[in-house]
């Protein structure tokens, strides 16, 4: 909801136009406020999130991107998010979320985004986004879709912390799918048990 009121407001109201391309890096900036604190008295988990989806709404909208998907019938979803949690945020410290595509192929477009005050990061995370079509709800091919939006934009090399997603979330579904199989196998075998004591 939060995204949709934003972009009315940049589309009809601020009539914000594209003022970066499409590969540069979307800054905003923010304050902790009292109700992104929890009891240890910094920023809590879950809120990273909500900062980290409002620097990509932001950068869709101070980029090409929002408008050229927007009107070629396209939509990213997140696939996947890794961050890891360099240093806190404490109450009312300033931070910046710094946005950027750091490459796409024919699966994902991947983004990295900093919290960063001056030097100091604070946090990093790595997305992965797939791309779907808003009249079929299929996936489609990143690489297919910013070729035609973007003919003279090439995807930069993907990083290798894009790479190690990939290989994390591989692993992380062979062994998580393990677990749920054995764990189905398990309430299937409690369920005959408790059918067969009943009279």
């Amino acid at each position: 909801m939060w995204f949709f009121f934003r972009f009315l407001i940049a589309r009809y109201i601020q009539k914000i136009e594209p003022s970066k391309p499409l590969l540069d890096w979307v800054i905003t900036r923010y304050r902790v406020l009292p109700w992104d604190i929890d009891a240890n008295l910094h920023m809590n988990n879950v809120k990273y999130l909500k900062y980290l989806e409002r620097g990509r709404v932001e950068h869709m909208i101070h980029t090409p991107w929002l408008r050229e998907m927007f009107n070629r019938g396209f939509k990213a979803l997140i696939a996947n998010t890794e961050i890891s949690y360099v240093k806190e945020l404490k109450p009312f410290q300033y931070f910046k979320v710094e946005t950027r595509i750091s490459a796409w192929d024919d699966k994902y477009v991947y983004m990295e985004q900093l919290f960063t005050y001056k030097r100091t990061v604070f946090t990093a995370a790595v997305i992965r986004m797939a791309m779907v079509s808003t009249k079929t709800g299929k996936r489609v091919a990143p690489s297919q879709v910013l070729r035609e939006a973007f003919p003279d934009l090439q995807s930069p090399p993907v990083p290798d912390s894009a790479r190690a997603l990939n290989q994390l979330v591989q692993a992380q579904r062979g062994e998580t799918q393990a677990i749920a199989d054995a764990h189905a196998a398990q309430d299937d075998i409690n369920t005959n048990k408790i059918q067969e004591a009943k009279p």
